[in-house]
């Protein structure tokens, strides 16, 4: 899968394939690459993803429905949005 970050998760990367066959394998590969900090920004405390993230697939918002990932889907996560 090809796992992209925007906004200030850029800090960690722009783009990254990472294999998995769930969101969340997916998410938690990367995160055993990219370290603790990011697994803090993707994941709650209970090891859940984090419902303040947008994160969709193959551009479909995970929070409307959960699509299933497929060979070359694309995950795409952005931070809170705040501002004015």
């Amino acid at each position: 899968m090809k796992v992209q970050l925007f906004a200030t998760l850029r800090r960690f990367g722009r783009e990254f394939e990472v294999e998995g066959n769930s969101l969340e394998e997916v998410l938690k590969n990367l995160a055993d690459r990219l370290g603790e900090e990011f697994y803090r920004e993707v994941f709650d405390e209970n090891g859940s993803v984090r419902n303040d993230r947008i994160i969709t697939v193959d551009g479909r918002n995970i929070k409307d429905e959960r699509p299933k990932l497929k060979e070359g889907s694309v995950i795409a996560i952005f931070p809170p949005i705040a501002g004015g």
